[in-house]
């Protein structure tokens, strides 16, 4: 069978939202440029940009799920696995790899492969401690959010699908409510999840004044966080953002090259840091600004060459892949890998605090 040729039924379920291809590759930007240092105006940040991409995670996967029946879980988790999955394993393997070379292998090496291949770092991680014991300085704790991801992948099915009034904006928008008050990270997915069912109901994205109104709350948001330091409500700005940009309309090639390598560039943008600081330090001193650029246009070209040759040939590839006993395993596997990490995270706990 030709690549590419095999159906994937996940592609009708949700319309096409062009915007967020950009969306994607601007958030990712924002990360990538905050951990370089680039002095942002405020709220703007890394944290910030992640929020977004929760709510934008909410939306997507929740439009998915509110689509899917039980029978279709095998194919749910299949996508997320090989879509997920695979450039984030050829990440960790740079990392980790890099590290044990450079600094050599010590128990905090361990303890966060350990933690990034199960999908828990977030769970046993405290930060800004963590920067210090993570490999290479902290390079890979953006890895964080993956574990996030990774664990609404595992949670939402098992609400929308299985539980009484899963399907309901009440019982997701008291979930946003209890991760706001705690100040889990949970709470931008969660809202997400509720604009992705009012999605379902009304189809209100295609109404401009609901993207427009959306805009104003979001940028209401922004200012009460910027002049007020109101932090607690980055998810409700972070998904008014994501549905002011709910366009729906076709998707053009350039925006799916923009929104695909916005992964590979979140994921591997310590490789551009660590390229131009070694170059910067041997053989040309350059300034702050421009190292930071220098090392986002390095990493911008690492991430397209990281999308071609990998990300794209897994989307092209992959529905030949299928097989309901394969998408069965990978379920289990994830199930049983974050379980394996809880387990590892307590442990770790009690070996060095």
């Amino acid at each position: 069978m030709t690549p590419g040729t095999a159906a994937n039924p996940e592609a009708v379920k949700l319309n096409g939202y062009p915007l967020f291809d950009w969306l994607r590759l601007a958030l990712a930007s924002i990360v990538v440029l905050d951990h370089a240092g680039l002095a942002l105006p405020h709220p703007v940040d890394g944290r910030l940009a992640v929020e977004v991409f929760f709510a934008l995670s909410g939306w997507l996967i929740g439009g998915i799920l509110l689509r899917t029946d039980r029978a279709e879980l095998p194919r749910f988790f299949f996508n997320r696995s090989t879509r997920i999955w695979i450039p984030y394993a050829l990440a960790i393997v740079l990392l980790y790899g890099v590290a044990l070379a450079k600094e050599g292998p010590d128990i905090f090496w361990l303890k966060y492969l350990v933690m990034d291949l199960t999908f828990t770092h977030q769970i046993f991680t405290v930060f800004p401690a963590a920067l210090t014991e993570m490999p290479l300085d902290g390079s890979g704790n953006q890895f964080w959010s993956i574990s996030v991801e990774e664990q609404f992948y595992l949670l939402a099915p098992l609400l929308i699908l299985f539980v009484r009034g899963g399907r309901s904006i009440a019982l997701w928008f008291a979930i946003a409510v209890a991760m706001m008050g705690v100040g889990w990270h949970f709470a931008a997915i969660a809202l997400g999840v509720c604009a992705a069912i009012m999605e379902a109901k009304t189809s209100f994205s295609g109404n401009p004044i609901t993207r427009w109104t959306a805009l104003a709350i979001a940028i209401l948001c922004a200012v009460a966080m910027a002049a007020l330091s109101i932090d607690r409500i980055a998810p409700i700005f972070a998904v008014a953002l994501v549905v002011a940009m709910a366009k729906p309309g076709r998707r053009r090639p350039m925006a799916e090259i923009a929104g695909g390598l916005s992964y590979p560039l979140y994921l591997n943008h310590w490789i551009g840091v660590f390229v131009v600081n070694f170059l910067s330090k041997r053989y040309f001193p350059i300034s702050h600004t421009a190292f930071v650029w220098a090392e986002y246009v390095l990493n911008l070209l690492i991430a397209l060459a990281l999308y071609l040759l990998v990300d794209r040939q897994i989307q092209l590839r992959r529905n030949n892949w299928y097989s309901d006993a394969i998408g069965r395993w990978l379920a289990i596997t994830a199930y049983v890998l974050v379980s394996i990490g809880i387990g590892a995270g307590v442990a770790f706990q009690q070996l060095v605090g």
